[in-house]
């Protein structure tokens, strides 16, 4: 009895993939290959062929098979395996039993560590579910799901009769909001700004703090000039200061200037008889309207220098109050000796077209002018303009008197600008305390029997008043 044997290859599966192994049955050759016949159109490998191949087999391991048929005569078929090693180790099958009508040889190869998990964790998903994706590991609802996870939950129906409408009681925030008046709140503002204000206090007299606050709302208190866009001071390099040593000489301070056609300098201070340590203007100065050259930060002497007043700053107590007819004025509760320093003239410095602008909108609302020219040196339209409207000093309130207890004197301490100097007001006689301060704020303007029509009339009330500070109401246009 002619043996024939069929051989099961499961080895060609091992090639590919382990999830094809998971899914996909082992081929078989099973029996009905006994009833088929082989196309000669296949090409016959031959021997040569089959040793050249092995030469440039596939680093893969593949298996390679050979069919010899024998005349078309399947039940001869001889199909022979020639099975490359691996490198890892693997399982061959039993050999089968003697005798049986078909000898069966399987060569199974040992699944790999991974592939034992998959196996063992596998679970086995019926045909019937295939058909679609299943909605437990591709669900199709997701988006849905997390749209409704992130929407605004669902409105609901609630019947407001049924609830009552309460008021609390309002907390400190508001209680004290609602019973502070707008005049209480200015009050308390003001006084913020005075305490801004360096050297002896600046007070306001008693009931006319309501009346001041309102006035100054937009107002504030600044310790030094501010200056604005075009206004730029000189060099840091062109400033020079003189070579004493702590305590200037009056005959040869670098600071000082000379008289005219003199080898003398001018000497603007001088102690007071009463108490040497007082330095104030000399009587021989206040008759002069000469620029006053102090000492600065370059100069070899000390802060303590004689030649330092404006420096070291204003040292009387101030007061503003209510005149009536006059608006606010200023005075003090300290006794003032003549020649002393009272405070700086401050505010806003700006170009002569900023101010010239600020003048058009001052006139246009009737409003009053605190400009002040810094043309000492030159009178043209580059020079700056002090403007004390909206940031000054407590100077801002002394009024004008033909009859003046106080005058503005130029004092410059960088001595290499001309176009960038201090105000500062000096008192001109003994004032009592209490008595308010003034100065003329037109002293070229003529006395006049009639005052003329849209002239700015004076107010002063005194003896030798001159009837008008300006021609025209216009004074902007001539400042100070």
């Amino acid at each position: 009895m002619t043996q024939s044997r069929m051989f099961v290859d499961l080895t060609l599966e091992d090639s590919e993939s382990e999830d094809k192994i998971m899914t996909k049955p082992p081929r078989l050759f099973s029996a009905n290959l006994a009833h088929r016949e082989f196309s000669s159109a296949i090409p016959l490998k031959r021997k040569s062929d089959r040793d050249s191949d092995s030469s440039s087999a596939s680093p893969f391991n593949e298996f390679t098979s050979v069919l010899q048929p024998n005349n078309g005569n399947l039940n001869n078929v001889q199909a022979t395996f020639k099975v490359k090693r691996r490198s890892e180790p693997y399982t061959p099958s039993p050999a089968p039993e003697s005798g049986s009508g078909t000898d069966l040889s399987v060569v199974v190869p040992s699944p790999s560590a991974q592939l034992k998990r998959e196996m063992d964790t596998a679970e086995y998903i019926p045909d019937a579910e295939l058909i679609a994706l299943s909605q437990k590991f591709y669900p199709t609802d997701v988006l849905e799901i997390r749209a409704s996870r992130g929407a605004y939950p669902a409105v609901r129906s609630v019947k407001r009769e049924t609830y009552p409408f309460k008021i609390g009681n309002p907390g400190p925030f508001l209680t004290e909001r609602e019973s502070k008046p707008v005049i209480q709140t200015l009050c308390e503002s003001l006084k913020r700004k005075l305490d801004t204000i360096k050297g002896p206090r600046v007070t306001v007299a008693p009931g006319d703090e309501k009346r001041l606050a309102h006035s100054t709302s937009s107002f504030e208190f600044i310790n030094k000039y501010k200056l604005r866009d075009g206004v730029a001071p000189i060099q840091q390099e062109f400033l020079a200061g003189c070579s004493c040593d702590v305590i200037c000489d009056p005959a040869r301070c670098g600071c000082l200037t000379l008289e005219e056609n003199s080898t003398e300098c001018i000497i603007p201070y001088k102690t007071s008889k009463e108490d040497a340590r007082f330095w104030g203007l000399s009587p021989e100065f206040m008759q002069r309207t000469s620029m006053i050259y102090e000492c600065n930060a370059l100069c070899g002497c000390n802060e303590r220098c004689w030649n330092r007043v404006i420096t070291q700053g204003r040292k009387v107590k101030l007061e503003i109050f209510y005149t009536g007819t006059r608006g606010f004025g200023l005075r003090s509760p300290d006794f003032i000796r003549a020649g002393q320093f009272l405070d700086l003239y401050l505010g806003e410095v700006i170009t002569t077209a900023h101010a010239d602008e600020r003048e058009k909108a001052a006139a246009a609302r009737n409003a009053p002018s605190y400009l002040f020219s810094l043309d000492f040196f030159h009178n043209d339209d580059n020079i700056y303009i002090v403007d004390g409207c909206n940031f000054g000093a407590a100077t801002r309130f002394i009024n004008h008197s033909c009859n003046p207890n106080c005058k503005m004197f130029t004092v410059s301490r960088n001595h290499g600008d001309e176009r960038l100097y201090d105000l500062a007001f000096f008192a001109v006689k003994d004032i009592k305390p209490g008595v308010e301060l003034t100065f003329d704020y037109n002293p070229h303007m003529e006395r006049v029997d009639k005052v003329a029509p849209g002239a700015v009339p004076c107010l002063c009330g005194e003896p030798n008043c001159r009837g008008q500070l300006w021609a025209n109401k216009k004074k902007r246009s001539e400042r100070f």
